[in-house]
């Protein structure tokens, strides 16, 4: 199958990012010069916007409220191509909104996320979504959902499924579920939730990578930062380096990374080069602004995997 008809469904947080940059070093408990930017984010719908980029027929069943923020989403949704058509209105909620304070490197170094509205994805609030979830080639879930709903849809769909950790607060909604999924992408501190093993160097990477597969994933990628990733499968894990970039804004790597390895499997590529993909696809985000890079295409992403080994 072709990526360009592939359909794919990301079942997640929509909100608004808060960012603010200062010029030079971070000063706690004072007023720091700098710039503010406001864009839309969260961990769907960053996916979602990567893999539309990607080629990819792109849904997102997220939840929006009555407010203006809600329709800076729609109208972001809209002009990268991914369809909300099964968003769930919340009229008189709140949208969610992520408040960070970035690093002169762009690293972020506190957050704060106001995301109550997620709880509206109940299980009742996406069944009807049921049969067209399975007539998707693809879903991924973001740990942002509540507990429950992740479970009911790790039952009841029948589409490859991909997971994203989100945070080690958030990891462990996963636990229930890894049997059920295709690939899940933590980052080092949320392997080390899901795993309950530390995960420092290289040897207890590979061995929090290895048991994620034990536990019944099959694919599983632990990023790494600027280290890579070490990705596993079932008969073997590989370490690959990171891609160099110009850091520009290091929030929304991780999530274009997971819609790399969805469009990877997509086109039938190997773990290895599924990775490739991620690292390429989180190279690319952090050398924009925001948390979506308007560069980012299949053309770019190919380009940029050649100088990954």
């Amino acid at each position: 199958m072709g990526v360009s008809r592939a359909r794919c469904a990301v079942v997640g947080a929509a909100n608004i990012d808060v960012g603010g940059f200062p010029s030079g070093l971070v000063a706690m408990g004072d007023s720091n010069p700098g710039r503010v930017r406001l864009s839309a984010g969260g961990v769907g719908r960053n996916i979602a916007c990567n893999l539309a980029r990607l080629g990819v027929e792109t849904h997102l069943l997220t939840a929006l409220g009555g407010d203006a923020f809600a329709e800076v989403i729609r109208a972001d949704c809209a002009a990268a191509g991914v369809d909300l058509n099964h968003a769930l209105a919340c009229p008189e909620a709140e949208s969610s909104v992520y408040l960070f304070i970035a690093d002169a490197g762009g690293d972020m170094q506190l957050a704060v996320n106001d995301m109550r509205i997620c709880e509206r994805l109940t299980p009742e609030a996406v069944a009807p979504a049921l049969q067209w979830l399975n007539a998707m080639d693809a879903v991924i879930l973001d740990a942002n959902l509540p507990p429950e709903t992740l479970a009911f849809l790790a039952e009841r769909v029948r589409a490859p499924l991909y997971a994203d950790a989100v945070s080690a607060a958030k990891a462990r909604r996963l636990l229930p579920i890894l049997p059920r999924l295709r690939a899940v992408k933590p980052n080092a501190l949320e392997a080390a939730v899901l795993t309950g093993l530390p995960v420092s160097d290289n040897a207890s990477v590979e061995d929090a990578a290895c048991r994620l597969v034990r536990l019944g994933v099959q694919r599983a990628f632990i990023t790494l930062g600027e280290r890579g990733v070490c990705c596993a499968e079932a008969d073997r894990a590989d370490f690959i380096p990171g891609a160099p970039a110009r850091m520009r804004n290091a929030t929304g790597a991780g999530d274009a990374f997971t819609a790399a390895l969805a469009w990877a499997d997509l086109r039938g590529m190997s773990a290895r080069d599924s990775a490739r993909a991620g690292l390429a696809a989180a190279s690319i985000a952090v050398e924009a602004p925001g948390t979506v890079n308007p560069e980012l295409s299949e053309a770019a992403l190919l380009d940029r995997m050649t100088g990954i080994a």
